[in-house]
């Protein structure tokens, strides 16, 4: 190996990977597919286009070598474009490395065999809370909730988790997001009705929700704790009304505030223990 070899190897690993000269197609078809993410749902052409800041013919060009891919899909009717299932296949791999989501996996199995009734997972993303795992029952139930979708933060019973965890600030930038990310009017709360809310949530360890997204199907959501205190993931239920009763004193919410404990307890949680400050409070 000559001295001039030796000196580019060496310049060649001091660099950073910012550094480092790369695709530049596949950068920017990431770039069309990071933005399309941020939607949560299908869009046109034209709305994606603008999102990312390029021509239409360009980000059309790419959205073909995608779909193709399966990291994009169209919708044949309206022919709008949504993340493909290549692309949840990939998240879902990353996430899975987290130990919090693998948790909660074994908790909704544990808690969809305990009570007949279709179980989910959801983590917190910069759209607001998204379904990451689904364990569905074997009870004949017509639902809208599937992996990958986004849920309003309160008008879904993970959201009105999530919000009694987190940030007020970041709630309310995230509430202002979904009321041009979701087909549905996103509920509005004033501060204090929030802060009620949240309040209620912590004191009972969970919410629910009665047919907000779907007529006469309830849903309820418990968190689940870190080591710090945190709240990573949030797991629930969702069940038809006069299966699955609202109130605390039923057996599936109990079900769910154990498996939900014990996801807690198998991340190095301690209740009681100092963690997370209570922002309301």
């Amino acid at each position: 190996m000559t001295v001039q070899k030796k000196t580019e190897d060496v310049e060649q690993a001091e660099q950073t990977d910012d550094q480092r000269p790369g695709i530049q197609s596949v950068e920017i078809g990431a770039e069309i597919l990071s933005a399309l993410a941020t939607f949560g749902r299908p869009v046109p052409l034209r709305s994606l286009a603008a999102k990312c800041g390029m021509p239409v013919g360009k980000v059309h060009r790419y959205l073909v070598s995608l779909t193709r891919s399966g990291l994009v899909e169209q919708d044949a009717m309206s022919g709008h474009y949504g993340v493909g299932r290549s692309a949840i296949a990939i998240g879902l791999s990353g996430l899975w490395a987290c130990s919090p989501v693998k948790e909660a996996a074994r908790a909704i199995a544990q808690l969809r065999d305990a009570t007949r009734e279709t179980t989910f997972g959801a983590i917190w993303t910069d759209m607001g809370p998204t379904v990451c795992l689904l364990e569905e029952s074997d009870r004949p139930i017509y639902m809208n909730v599937r992996v990958g979708a986004l849920l309003p933060v309160y008008q879904s019973a993970a959201g009105r988790v999530f919000a009694a965890h987190l940030p007020e600030e970041l709630i309310r930038r995230v509430v202002k997001l979904q009321e041009h990310a979701l087909s549905t009017p996103v509920e509005k709360l004033t501060s204090v009705q929030a802060r009620e809310l949240h309040q209620e949530t912590r004191a009972n360890g969970y919410a629910g929700v009665a047919g907000s997204s779907v007529p006469g199907v309830n849903a309820v959501a418990a968190p689940v704790h870190d080591y710090k205190g945190n709240v990573t993931v949030v797991i629930g239920l969702l069940g038809r009304e006069h299966d699955l009763p609202l109130s605390g004193e039923s057996a599936q919410i109990r079900s769910l505030l154990d498996c939900a404990a014990l996801a807690s307890e198998r991340l190095g949680y301690r209740a009681g223990a100092t963690g997370q400050q209570e922002r309301d409070d």
